[in-house]
């Protein structure tokens, strides 16, 4: 009890401080400096913060999710608390640091712990297979874009003179080099917010704990790629096509994610794929290269934290009442009536942040996805082809929300009209739970777990209304149609009892078996030349020499038995053989 004090009471003077900071923040951008640096040969590495509006922003929604998670953690958790608290709390701070901070250095210290602390956390439950799977590959894969940005960080500072990101001045940077250096940026922010071609890792990342799935989804680790953008927002301007490579990766991938999610039969995993899809469209704004796009992308940001946040703690209850979020397992008791009937706190929040991914009209997901397609159709308008790609890919990707969203809420909460056996209906063996589950035992979860819930819901139903006065009557009318062509194809479906998964959409685009093979593979065969190298040559070697000794020392031991008679012998020979030999010579 006494350490559930003290947890609330940090959580509480948490949010007190980041309320305080919010409220009296002047919009005066500043920057602090934090002693009087580390030396590091012939450069002083200064580790100065920065405060301003984007700063203020990212604080905000990483202090309210994260206290969420806090909150919502207690309830969720009975195995392992004080080691899973101390890690959210440092990858808490990770991105914090990350936010605030104005040297690149500092940036990538919080950058790197935020990876170290996600893949503890994604593999939390270390005594699952595929815990540690998916913890693994998220490291490496993450690391392998950080390679390329750790150079990105290099090129970028010794060509400007300074690490300080405030201090940077792009006019006196030749194009090639910022080119260059924004690209090994873009490396890093490639695999962070898992992104074409590195986008892989995020839904592998799944059997780590729902609250850390809304932590990583929402606040952290992956949104630090779309922060670092629009943190050197000026930098990436001014580098001829960092920014159209950008909105090529980032309306490929908001697509092929959101295809991916399509053909996904549980629920974090749907999420996940959302989670990347939705990262895309945030790039696609700042890809636009325009004020406007940038607000749009940030601001997409934010309602996205909210209601992806309240997305994955709904599955988490699904997951710690039902015992899988499987769409069989949920559908086995959608045809029982038992979910809306015994879970409606976790339906009703749902339903609000399923309808705000959707982008329904008055919800917060409706309003900044306007923003962004509002600022593709300005820049498509002065004829820049990237705007013309991204805007497109923008709707397409809406309208295939809209049906993976309409698709998941009909299936995990109403299971199917149909009879069971129809077209690309959900198999038997997909459902994992406990049979013996009888439905008295179903319940919304702790009060823990569901304040949680209501506080995001109410975030993501309001989040957008700031904006709606600036809403294009036009565009919301497009994305309103669009809306309906998503969700009517995945209502007529269920209404069959159908779910046809397309077999490249199922297999993911075979992406995975693809590393498979051009990777995973031939760094295994090589691994095993290089065993065998080391066993059969190095130490082989090794081996003879040891041996070579141990029967040179076996020999001389011989000489040296201890007989005087034998030592005698020798003597005399000796000085025979000698003796022939001088008069040889002689």
């Amino acid at each position: 009890m006494t350490t559930l004090f003290w947890r609330l009471t940090g959580i509480a003077v948490a949010l007190a401080a980041l309320a305080v900071a919010a409220v009296s923040y002047d919009h005066e951008p500043r920057v602090i400096r934090l002693g009087d640096g580390t030396l590091a040969g012939q450069a002083t590495l200064l580790f100065n913060v920065r405060v301003d509006d984007l700063s203020v922003l990212m604080l905000v929604i990483v202090g309210v999710v994260g206290a969420c998670v806090h909150v919502y953690s207690i309830g969720y958790l009975h195995e392992r608390r004080p080691s899973y608290h101390a890690i959210v709390t440092l990858f808490t701070l990770a991105m914090v640091t990350v936010v605030v901070a104005d040297s690149l250095f500092l940036l990538l210290i919080g950058w790197e712990v935020m990876g170290t602390c996600s893949y503890l956390l994604i593999g939390h439950h270390w005594e699952r297979r595929d815990a540690r799977a998916g913890a693994v590959k998220a490291f490496l894969m993450t690391r392998l874009g950080d390679v390329g940005f750790l150079f990105g960080i290099f090129v970028i500072g010794v060509a400007a003179g300074t690490f300080q990101i405030s201090e940077i001045d792009v006019s006196g940077l030749a194009p090639a080099t910022l080119t260059v250096g924004t690209l090994l940026l873009l490396s890093g922010v490639v695999g962070k917010s898992a992104q074409v071609p590195l986008q892989t890792w995020l839904p592998d990342a799944m059997p780590g704990p729902a609250p850390v799935s809304a932590l990583i989804h929402a606040a952290t680790m992956v949104a630090a790629g779309v922060f670092l953008v629009a943190r050197m927002y000026d930098v990436f301007r001014a580098a001829p096509g960092a920014l159209p490579v950008l909105a090529v990766l980032a309306s490929l991938t908001m697509v092929v994610a959101a295809l991916c999610a399509t053909a996904a039969v549980e629920v974090k995993r749907v999420l996940a794929w959302s989670t990347v899809s939705q990262l895309a469209i945030m790039f696609g704004g700042l890809a636009l290269g325009t004020d406007g796009g940038r607000e749009a992308g940030l601001f997409h940001l934010a309602t996205h934290a909210a209601f992806k946040a309240l997305l994955f703690l709904c599955a988490g209850v699904l997951l710690h009442q039902v015992g899988s979020a499987t769409f069989g397992a949920l559908r086995r008791r959608a045809r029982k009536g038992v979910l809306r009937r015994l879970m409606p706190v976790t339906f009703g929040t749902m339903t609000v942040g399923l309808a705000a991914l959707a982008g329904v009209p008055g919800l917060s997901g409706f309003f900044s996805k306007d923003a962004v397609v509002d600022a593709a159709w300005q820049a498509a308008r002065d004829g820049a082809w990237p705007a013309w790609v991204v805007l497109v890919s923008v709707l397409l990707t809406a309208l295939l929300t809209a049906f993976y969203c309409t698709r998941m809420w009909l299936w995990v909460f109403f299971g199917s009209p149909a009879a069971l056996g129809g077209l690309g209906a959900f198999d038997e063996d997909e459902v994992e739970y406990d049979d013996d589950l009888a439905p008295g035992q179903l319940r919304d979860g702790s009060p823990w777990m569901l304040g949680p819930l209501v506080l995001l819901a109410i975030a993501a139903a309001v989040a957008g209304l700031p904006r709606a006065a600036e809403l294009d009557p036009a565009v919301a009318g497009v994305s309103f149609a669009v809306l309906v062509l998503g969700a009517a194809p995945a209502y007529s479906l269920w209404r069959r009892g159908a779910d046809p998964r397309p077999f490249v959409v199922e297999r993911e685009f075979g992406v995975d078996a693809l590393y498979q093979a051009a990777v995973v593979r031939p760094v295994r065969a090589a691994a095993r030349l290089v065993v065998a190298g080391d066993n059969d040559v190095v130490d082989g070697y090794v081996r003879g020499a040891g041996r070579a000794a141990l029967l040179a020392s076996a020999g001389l031991r011989r000489l040296q038995s201890g007989n005087a008679q034998t030592y005698l012998t020798a003597a005399v020979i000796g000085v025979v053989a000698l003796a022939v030999i001088a008069g040889a010579v002689s």
